[in-house]
């Protein structure tokens, strides 16, 4: 990242900075569960037979309860780069409550995050309806994987590690594999044997770990598409290296020009020019042992919120041919979506691809899914959002060597029409700084003054003093802060930000995901005054700060439920803890949950009248029942620890 006059960047694996401006920190907060102590196994009365399999599509947040032990990583989409396919498990340092395991301590290293398979069975296997065979140390047992360092987060120092252990025979985890931490930014195939005698029990086990230095969420390592197989010998080595997989890697989440998400009212005030033209769908072709590519047929579906069919973008004549060599994206038609009702609506867009071959891999796995359909979930909301909802760092002012001086941030919106604004939600972010007792100030302008001259032309319409950072232990970490009046904002630019009096980095989180019209450049909407003059943040920052101008009327923001269906339809209780509990006039025929970004993370047909949702981690998501009438209700669930 580039030196400009006022500010340079620090990568996401340092808490130095080195001059003055914006600064980006690593992700300081991440919900997850406590690490499960690596000297003991966890007692499982089930076992798995060869082969297993997970690539990760099927659940998002917590890994698969009938594939692994623990729930200790984030099965997430957004913070790996270039992925096998869609889905990745994500080590990190933070428990539960988004706090390191240990005291921070950067001379310490501990075991952090664990990923442990559930027992396999690897004494023996049958051979047919009566007859079985033991499994010998020259079966060609091979557990493969993909890994990446980094991705979208933090780089893992030399010092840190991610390490595979095997369970052996008389009960002790033995060390087979580690990597240690390096900037190189790619997934790489790793294969290792299990050729040992002592490996081979009724209740085989194998578990990654991240080992790493005390000093909180500063490495992120992504594993993906797991196997352990018997493979067969070929010629140059064993068909392990031989995957027959066309995956989707990464669908368009939003379907907004220049937002994630905006007001129903302010989109269909300029439908052509607040829609994307771009509506893309990524392909991988994983076949690294293949030459040509493969053609796949896609599709995609759009239904609204009373799930029924708006939009059908056909198979016929739809198809594209899918390099081994590099990502392939298919380009859909973009959606316009100015006939739906309700105030705020959601929809849902359905992708469907069909490989013509070369795509055998998850079927030979028994995979309850395959990945090649992935479905989003969209919803209109009363606030203006660039980013999707998940923070890869940290964003703040650094002050460097200036001392006591006035420091403001500012972001720029563009309001398509004439609306109240009420407050902003903001994601506070912790890190290793402790700033949770520092004050500043949030501001709104009208306008600022020219770039590079003094400030006093800017036209500040509010200010509001904030004694503290509010964080909140979930999923949805944004704060919502109201304003003790309403602001009356005409059509036009206005900009949302603070002022701090000491230096300090407030560390609000940075969305990584997003890119300014989809284009690999700095965001142009960012904006530092340190000095007495307004500068545009350096070109290194091309995500965004997680900050939502609360727009229209008053209404509960966070939670709020929004009447999209006429049919006698409730969830109960919310906010939930284990259990929640569905009561229709009209049998329910599907339940879909999703986050606040519009991933889909879990679906299921007939969900009968309650559902165990200790899967989810702690936050706030989208629960979509829709009865056999196709009418679809959406409510706003709270989950608590």
């Amino acid at each position: 990242m580039k030196k400009t006059l006022f500010c340079a960047l620090i990568s996401l694996s340092s808490g130095i900075a080195f001059c003055q401006g914006p600064v980006l920190t690593p992700l300081g907060q991440r919900t997850q569960a406590p690490a499960i102590d690596l000297r003991t196994a966890a007692i499982i009365t089930d076992t798995l037979e060869l082969p297993f399999f997970d690539d990760f599509t099927v659940a998002a947040g917590y890994p698969l309860l009938n594939r692994w032990t623990d729930n200790q990583v984030w099965i997430n989409n957004t913070f790996p780069v270039n992925q096998p396919n869609y889905n990745v498990a994500t080590f990190d340092h933070l428990n539960q409550y988004g706090a390191p395991y240990t005291t921070l301590n950067k001379n310490t290293s501990v075991y952090a995050d664990s990923l442990t398979s559930i027992p396999i069975k690897l004494d023996f296997f049958k051979t047919g309806p009566s007859t079985t065979q033991n499994y010998t140390i020259t079966d060609s047992i091979f557990l493969s994987f993909f890994v990446e360092m980094n991705g979208l987060g933090d780089a893992p120092e030399a010092e840190d590690s991610l390490i595979l252990f095997f369970l052996d025979n008389a009960g002790k985890w033995q060390r087979m594999w580690n990597k240690t931490g390096s900037a190189v930014n790619k997934f790489d195939l790793i294969l290792v044997p299990v050729n040992e005698f002592e490996f081979l029990h009724n209740a085989f086990q194998f578990r990654f770990v991240n080992f790493t230095r005390s000093t909180g969420n500063l490495n992120h390592w992504h594993i993906d598409y797991v196997r352990l197989e018997k493979y067969k010998k070929r010629t140059g080595g064993f068909d392990v290296f031989n995957i027959k997989d066309v995956a989707i890697t990464t669908p368009d989440y939003s379907f907004l020009k220049y937002y994630h998400s905006m007001p129903y009212s302010h989109y269909k005030a300029d439908v052509s020019g607040q829609t994307n033209a771009s509506n893309t769908l990524t392909l991988k072709n994983l076949d690294a042992g293949g030459t040509l590519p493969v053609q796949t047929r896609f599709a995609m579906q759009v239904r609204n919120q009373y799930n029924t069919l708006v939009y059908d973008f056909p198979f016929a004549a739809n198809s594209q041919n899918v390099s081994k060599d590099q990502p392939a994206v298919i380009n859909y038609p973009s959606i316009q979506m100015d006939t739906f009702s309700g105030a705020n609506p959601c929809f849902t867009v359905k992708y469907l691809t069909i490989p013509q071959s070369n795509d055998g891999t998850p079927d030979a796995y028994n995979t309850s899914s395959d990945n090649n359909t992935i479905t989003v979930n969209h919803c209109f909301n009363p606030w203006y959002a660039y980013d999707d909802g998940s923070a890869e760092g940290g964003f703040g002012l650094d002050y460097a060597f200036l001392g006591n001086i006035k420091g403001q941030f500012a972001m720029k919106f563009e309001n398509v029409k004439k609306d109240s604004l009420r407050g902003l939600a903001i994601y506070f972010n912790r890190s290793e700084s402790d700033v949770a007792f520092r004050s500043f100030y949030l501001r709104i302008w009208k306008s600022l003054s020219p770039i590079g001259q003094p400030d006093n032309k800017d036209e500040l319409i509010y200010e509001k003093y904030v004694s503290k950072p509010s964080y909140t232990d979930s999923i949805n970490h944004f704060s919502y802060i109201f304003f003790d009046t309403t602001l009356i904002l005409d059509a036009g630019t206005f900009y949302c930000g603070w002022r701090q009096n000491q230096p300090y980095i407030l560390n609000v989180g940075y969305d990584n995901n997003y890119r300014y019209l989809g284009q690999d450049a700095g965001n142009p909407n960012l904006f530092h005054n340190l000095l007495g003059q307004w500068e545009r943040s350096d070109a290194g920052i091309k995500g965004t700060p997680m900050i939502r101008p609360l727009l229209g009327k008053n209404i509960d923001y966070t939670f709020s439920t929004e009447k999209i269906s006429q049919n006698k339809t409730q969830i109960f209780p919310n906010p939930a803890q284990n259990i929640v509990n569905f009561k229709s006039n009209t049998a329910i025929s599907k339940l879909q949950i999703f986050d606040f970004s519009g991933r889909l993370l879990f679906e299921k047909n007939q969900p009968g009248n309650d559902l165990d949702i200790a899967f989810l981690k702690a936050g706030t998501y989208v629960f979509s029942l829709t009865n056999v009438a196709g009418e679809t209700t959406n409510t706003a669930i709270i989950k608590q620890q």
